[in-house]
């Protein structure tokens, strides 16, 4: 029972730092550190190359809108058919969650976008956290939880790098603040460490049968 305890007490822990970060930046905290990252990190036409900003475009693109649904989608159905309704189900419901946290906390903290360069994905909702982050964030770790085969170090590094990629890509067209995408991370990891602690409790009950890379 330790490993179901580990991983609820975690995502709490980081549930809670998306909240006092919200507040915090809302209350006018950590805009140095926001400005200085984002002239560090901005983009823009005519003097960023073309093919950065199409590229930062692509993979922000695979992160967001109806696109993120559909890869969900597939993903679940993926799941269910090769190891069982467990897995698709941690998939489908997890996301969904995050992201309707997301919206709501969008929202409740109303922040505005910021305006230093001309945004190169133009967009008009809230800011914190970013959506783009978190969904990243609870797609990837998820499918690293539930995927046997993700045990393998390269499936992590590609995970790992998709997350750091969305994120960033947020900053460098300009559309979020660096403590948006960083309240994403940490929120999209709460709700995927959550879905851990259920899956590894799970376990605990039917003495290890569920299958995931939790299983020892």
């Amino acid at each position: 029972m330790i490993l179901p305890f580990r991983l609820f007490t975690a995502a709490a822990v980081l549930f809670v730092l998306v909240v006092a970060l919200g507040y915090a930046v809302t209350a006018g905290h950590f805009r140095a550190f926001d400005i200085a990252i984002s002239h560090a990190l901005n983009m823009q036409r005519g003097s960023s190359p073309d093919w950065l900003i199409q590229l930062m475009q692509g993979i922000s693109w695979i992160g967001g809108g109806a696109q993120r649904y559909i890869i969900v989608a597939i993903l679940t159905a993926a799941l269910w058919r090769w190891w069982g309704w467990g897995s698709a189900l941690a998939m489908g419901v997890t996301t969904l969650i995050a992201a309707l946290t997301s919206d709501v906390m969008k929202y409740f903290f109303a922040r505005v976008r910021p305006d230093l360069v001309a945004q190169l994905d133009p967009i008009t909702s809230p800011a914190f956290p970013s959506g783009h982050a978190n969904n990243a964030a609870v797609v990837y770790i998820l499918f690293i939880i539930l995927v046997p085969q993700a045990r393998h170090s390269l499936w992590q590094l590609a995970a790992a790098t998709m997350i750091l990629l969305t994120g960033v890509s947020r900053i460098m067209l300009g559309v979020h603040w660096p403590t948006d995408v960083l309240g994403g991370w940490m929120l999209g990891a709460s709700f995927a460490l959550t879905a851990g602690g259920v899956i590894a409790f799970r376990q605990h009950k039917r003495q290890g049968h569920f299958p995931s890379v939790l299983t020892p």
